[in-house]
C-alpha cells in the first residue's frame, strides 16, 4: 500500500477543524451509532429489542467468512471451524409399551380434601370418606376395563394355539395375570364397599389380600412394603443365628461349600433344575428373600419343611425367570416405567422404601447382573 502525503493529512485536518469547531464538554452532542451500519458490519440477523431482558436478547451469528486481516488487501478469508456438538453417551430410560401394562392395572390418583379452619373434624372425615368412595369406584372401573382387555388377549393367544408368553408381549402377559387375580378379589371387595361405604378405608389396611390392586390406597401399599422389608430382615437375622444348626441338620456326604452358603447364593443365579438339589440352608435363605413361605412359621419359631420350601422357591423362581425372559426379549429392563420398576424390585426382594427411582433402577440392574455371572 502506497503511503499518503503528509500535506494532504494536514489540509484535511484543517478543513475538519474549520467546518466542525471543537465545542466544550457540556455542549458536545451525544455520541450515537447508526444501527443499520452496525448490523451490516456485524452481519447480524436482528438487533435486541429489549436489552434489559437477557432472555429476549437473541444470539448474534457472525459471518466469519467475510472477515479480513488488516494487513491484507486481497479477499482472503479465515474460516473458524465450528465445534461438534457433544453427545450424551449415557443411555436414557425410555418408556416401552411392550413392557408396561396399561394404566388401568394401576390404582387411580386420589385427591383428599384439605381441612379448613372453620370445618369440624367429623365433617372433614365425611369429606375424606366421599373422596375414598370416588377412588374405589374408579378402581373398580379399572378392574372391569382390565378384565375386558385380558379377555381379548386370552382369545388372541388361544387362536394362535401357542403358549401365551410366546404370543403376547410382557405388558399383555402381565395384564392377563393381574386381571385374573383382581377379578377373584372383586366380589368380596364390592360387598365390603356396599356394607361399610365411607368407613372402608379404616378396615382396608388389614384386609389387603381381599382388595384388588387398582383399589389399594397409597398408605396401604406403603404399609405392606414396610412390613415385607421388616419381615425379610428378621428372617435373614434368624437365618444367621441358626446357620450352624441348619447346615449340620442337613449335612450330606460330599456336599460342596457352595450348597451350604444360602446367603451367598443370588436367587437370580439359581437354575430351576437345581432347586431340588439345594440344601435346607440355601432354600431357607432364598425363601426369606423372596417371601415364599407363610409367616405362620415365623410366629411358631419352627423351620418350614424342606419339601414346602422347595415347592415355594421353585414356583417363585419359575415366575421370575419367565418375567425376566420376557423383559429381555421385549427391550430390556431399562424400558420399564417407574411403577413397574417399583413392582419388579418388590417381587425380587429389593428394598424400596425411602429410595428414589434412580436407586431402584440401580437395585434392579444388580439383580440382572447377578444372573450373568
Amino acid at each position: 500500500m502506497k503511503p499518503r502525503p503528509m500535506s494532504r493529512l494536514i489540509s484535511s485536518s484543517t478543513r475538519y477543524s474549520k467546518s466542525h469547531p471543537i465545542l466544550p464538554h457540556t455542549q458536545r452532542p451525544p455520541f450515537t451509532i447508526s444501527s443499520p451500519a452496525v448490523l451490516s458490519a456485524l452481519h447480524c440477523h436482528q438487533w435486541p429489542t429489549n436489552p434489559q431482558n437477557p432472555s429476549s436478547t437473541p444470539r448474534y451469528s457472525y459471518n466469519y467468512n467475510t472477515l479480513r486481516h488488516a494487513s491484507t488487501s486481497t479477499a482472503t478469508s479465515t474460516t473458524v471451524p465450528a465445534k461438534k456438538p457433544t453427545q450424551n453417551l449415557t443411555p436414557r430410560a425410555q418408556w416401552n409399551p411392550k413392557l408396561n401394562p396399561p394404566h388401568e392395572t394401576y390404582a387411580p390418583p386420589i385427591d383428599l380434601p384439605t381441612r379448613s379452619s372453620s370445618q369440624s373434624y367429623p365433617s372433614y372425615l365425611l369429606a375424606c370418606g366421599r373422596a375414598y368412595i370416588q377412588f374405589y369406584k374408579t378402581g373398580i372401573k379399572h378392574v372391569r376395563v382390565s378384565a375386558r382387555i385380558a379377555k381379548a388377549l386370552r382369545q388372541k393367544s388361544a387362536s394362535a394355539q401357542q403358549d401365551a408368553s410366546t404370543v403376547l408381549t410382557r405388558a399383555e402377559w402381565q395384564t392377563v395375570r393381574r386381571s385374573r387375580k383382581d377379578m377373584l378379589r372383586l366380589p368380596a371387595f364390592a360387598t365390603l364397599v356396599l356394607l361399610f361405604g365411607e368407613w372402608l378405608p379404616l378396615l382396608a389396611l388389614y384386609i389387603t389380600p381381599l382388595i384388588p390392586e387398582p383399589c389399594r390406597i397409597p398408605k396401604q401399599v406403603e404399609r405392606d412394603m414396610r412390613k415385607a422389608e421388616e419381615k425379610r430382615r428378621e428372617r435373614l437375622r434368624r437365618l444367621g443365628v441358626d446357620a450352624a444348626r441348619l447346615v449340620q441338620a442337613d449335612r450330606r456326604a460330599g456336599a460342596g461349600s457352595g450348597q451350604a452358603t444360602g446367603m451367598m447364593v443370588a436367587p437370580r443365579a439359581v437354575k430351576l433344575e437345581d432347586v431340588d438339589r439345594l440344601d435346607l440352608y440355601t432354600l431357607l435363605g432364598i425363601s426369606a428373600r423372596l417371601d415364599t413361605h407363610s409367616r405362620v412359621w415365623d410366629w411358631l419359631y419352627v423351620t418350614p419343611p424342606k419339601p414346602l420350601l422347595r415347592w415355594g422357591v421353585g414356583r417363585k423362581l419359575a415366575y421370575l425367570k419367565k418375567d425376566d425372559g420376557l423383559i429381555e426379549r421385549d427391550g430390556g429392563w431399562q424400558g420399564l416405567g417407574k411403577e413397574e420398576v417399583l413392582r419388579a424390585c418388590v417381587e425380587r426382594g429389593v428394598d424400596v422404601l425411602k429410595k428414589n427411582e434412580g436407586e431402584l433402577r440401580k437395585g434392579l440392574a444388580e439383580w440382572y447382573a447377578a444372573g450373568k455371572r
